[in-house]
This record gives structure tokens, sequence and C-alpha cells, in this order.
């Protein structure tokens, strides 16, 4: 986890933090004080529709986030992982890390076989749950369906039994039988306490009334995409008497080959809805950056949208994925053994789990019903403000266009498909600007 260490000097404060940014630390300077939440709006004070920060706007809207001390809004940073913030009556300083060293793809020792490797994979896992102080019977493990997270609810399952909580939204759609049957086959297999489940499709993004219309001052548009169904869920297992919910961010670590020099650099393309100013922008995305992190990029950027909701309703998330043993594990994985996650996969064949369990023939995602609250809900508040955005009024969004994109979505679910990303964060970011 993130922990901010504060401590006190005759020139100011200095806050530094941990390894894991299981949950972001935002902080704000004005007139001398320094404010700081896990919840971006909670600084709203310090926000404003023309206090964007240009780089941050670009990155978001060419689908290119990256984790670094930048946020949506010039005047607010985010105490990144092993960063270092310096706060006096004068402003706030913020500086990165050195980067983290990383591992190379190594050989197996001779005599080492899978059996082996996955025994080595558990006292692992079961070292590093062992270690972090979690009430059994308060504990949630996420049991979507993904080789991740079925993986740590296992070994939850196996050293707690009964005491598990198992969670997870319900997909729904073509896929939703197999996701429902896949959960069952693994439920039945270990010892878990009674599933806590929702059905997305019953709290759909952007609805009427749901959390991002009703309170959309409160809502980031960082947090969770399906955060009206996320929080039903969570609502159930604060119900329930939870405080902890053990995730499967930072999984792909285990199936991810790192080039020794970092690889290229990736310039983003901008969608066709973009402006000039973005355009102009996209040789900047990757600039200003945390450097390498010790866990993985993908997995703190998808901490960060997940976990705030969960802390709003008094649940601490735990990222096994994210220990930097687990991480350095998997980077010294074998190419062979990381493909596909060769090694999760083995470790349910060796537990004797169904093949319908590891080889699932449908995707599971919640695309389908993503394509449905944007043809319904956000083409609607779209073309309701009509040229009346702050987003094209600064030149990030070409207003022709993206009138032609919404009409587009407008015509059925099918036809959003391919733009569902781009109108989902133009409508959650114009909402919270409507709401300074």
């Amino acid at each position: 986890m993130i922990r901010a260490y504060v401590v006190p000097g005759p020139d100011g404060l200095r806050l530094t933090t941990g390894l894991g940014g299981v949950c972001p630390l935002y902080l704000a300077h004005s007139g001398g004080r320094l404010a700081g939440s896990w919840q971006l709006m909670d600084l709203r004070a310090h926000q404003a529709p023309d206090r964007l920060d240009e780089k941050e706007v670009t990155r978001l809207l060419t689908g290119t986030t990256r984790y670094g001390h930048d946020t949506l809004f010039t005047s607010i940073k985010r105490l990144s992982e092993r960063s270092t913030a310096y706060a006096d009556a004068e402003g706030l300083r913020m500086v990165y890390p050195a980067a983290a060293e990383h591992a190379q793809p190594s050989e197996l020792s001779e005599g080492t076989d899978g059996p082996a490797l996955v025994g080595a994979l558990e006292a692992l896992v079961d070292h590093i749950h062992s270690h972090r102080p979690l009430v059994p019977a308060q504990t949630a493990a996420q049991l979507s369906g993904g080789k991740d997270s079925t993986n740590l609810s296992l070994s939850l399952a196996l050293t707690h039994p009964g005491a598990i909580t198992p969670c997870a939204l319900l997909i729904g759609g073509e896929a939703g039988p197999q996701q429902e049957t896949r959960r069952r086959m693994v439920i039945d297999h270990a010892d878990f306490a009674d599933d806590v489940t929702v059905p997305a499709a019953n709290h759909p993004p952007l609805a009427p009334g749901g959390l991002r219309r009703a309170r959309p001052e409160a809502i980031s548009p960082l947090d969770e995409p399906h955060l009206e169904a996320a929080d039903a869920l969570a609502q159930a297992l604060m119900a329930r008497g939870i405080t902890t919910v053990v995730t499967g961010f930072g999984g792909d670590e285990v199936a991810r080959v790192r080039r020794p020099d970092g690889g290229p650099v990736r310039t983003p393309t901008a969608p066709t809805w973009c402006g000039e100013r973005v355009r102009d922008l996209l040789g900047e995305v990757n600039t200003g950056i945390s450097p390498a992190t010790v866990a993985p990029e993908t997995a703190l950027v998808a901490l960060e949208v997940a976990t705030p909701l969960l802390a709003r309703r008094g649940m601490w998330t735990v990222a096994p994925f994210t220990d930097p043993d687990l991480v350095r594990f998997g980077q010294r994985l074998p190419i062979e053994w990381k493909r596909d996650k060769r090694l999760l996969t083995e470790r349910f064949a060796q537990r004797r789990l169904p093949d319908a369990v590891v080889h699932p023939v449908l995707r599971e995602n919640f695309g389908h019903l993503m394509n449905r609250s944007i043809h319904a809900y956000a083409s609607g508040l779209l073309r309701g403000w009509g040229k009346d955005l702050h987003l094209i009024d600064q030149g990030y969004l070409d207003a022709d266009v993206l009138t032609k994109t919404v009409e587009r979505a407008a015509l059925s679910p099918d036809e959003t498909a391919p733009y569902r990303t781009g109108l989902f964060l133009i409508t959650s970011i114009e909402l919270a600007l409507r709401a300074l």
C-alpha cells in the first residue's frame, strides 16, 4: 500500500510514500496550507475548469494513461509510489525517486519442473497473505473468473476454510452464464463463505439517478467506469461486515516480457474528435511521468481507478500481485512460463479445477454494458450539451467531428463500440467540470 510518512521540519513538511500505490494520495497547496485526500474531488476548492493539465487531458483523450505526479488539474498533484513531497509556506515541490530495477526472465534450475514452480508460487502467495493484517471473516476476495483473481482467491480459501467471502460483478450478456458457471465451479471446489454478487446491468454507467449523475461533484472522472455497479457491490460487502478486499490487480506481470532497454516509447494517435491542442501535445504525453515503478504501472493505474470507492465505504484494498517479492518472481519467470499465463493455468490443472474454469470459450467483459450506456445515456447528454463543452472551448475537442460521432452512437449500442471509451471519458470529465 502507499504509506505516507509526514516529517515536520524547520522548512516545512516532507511527505514520502512506500511501494504499493494501493490508494492514490492527492495533494494541493494554497495560501501556505497543504490539503490532501484519497479522493480527488475532496479537493474541489483547488479545482476549476480553467485549471486543466493539458498533458493529462491529452493522455486521457488518447487512451495513454501514465502514472506520475500529474492529475487532471494543474493545482493538484498525486504523491506516486516512492515519491517525496516538500511543502512549506511558499508552495509544494514534488520529487520522483530513482527508477526501480527490474529483473529479466531467467532459466529454471536443473530438476525444477512445473509442480515445483507452482509450489513456489503458492508458497510465496501464502507468505504475502500471512504478513498482512487481515481478519478472515471480514475479508472478501474478488472472484470475477479471471486467472489472476481466481488464483489469489483459492489461496485465501485454502488457508482460511469457510471464512473468505467471494465477490464479483456479474457481467450478464452472452458470456454471463459462462462466468456464473465458472465462478460456481471455483466456489464449490474450495471452502468459501457465502457468495456476494451484483448484476452490473442493474446499475449501468451514467444512468440517471446513479452516482456519477446524481453526485457529480463527488465523483472523479478517473473513478471506476462501472462505478454505479461497483459501489452497489461495495455496499453489499459493507453490510456483510467486510473491511478488506483482495484483488488480482497486477497479475499481468507474470505474463509480461520486458525488454532490457525498456523498449520504444509509443507516441499515441489522436481519435478523430480530438482538437488541435491534443494533436500538438501528442509528443509530450510520455514526459514528466514517474520513472520505472516497482509494481507494474498498469496495476498502479488500475488501483487508482478502483480503490477510492472502496475507501469511501470503509474498505481497504489488498493487491498481492503488487508485492515486490511477487513482482520480482513474475519478472524472473522463464518466457515459456509467461505465455498465456501458463503458470497460473498450470496451478488450476494441479488443483484439479474443471477445464471450463481453465479455458473459457467466450471472452468475459463489460463491453456490451458500456455500449448500451453510451447509446442510452451518454449520447443524450452530449446531444443536449451540443457545442457547449469545456473541452471544446479549450481546444481539446473538434465540435463537428464529436457531433457526428455522437449521432452514430445514438443509432444503436452496436454502433457505439468503436467510440465507447472515448465518449465515456468525455462525458465523465464534462460532468465533473460542470459540477465545479
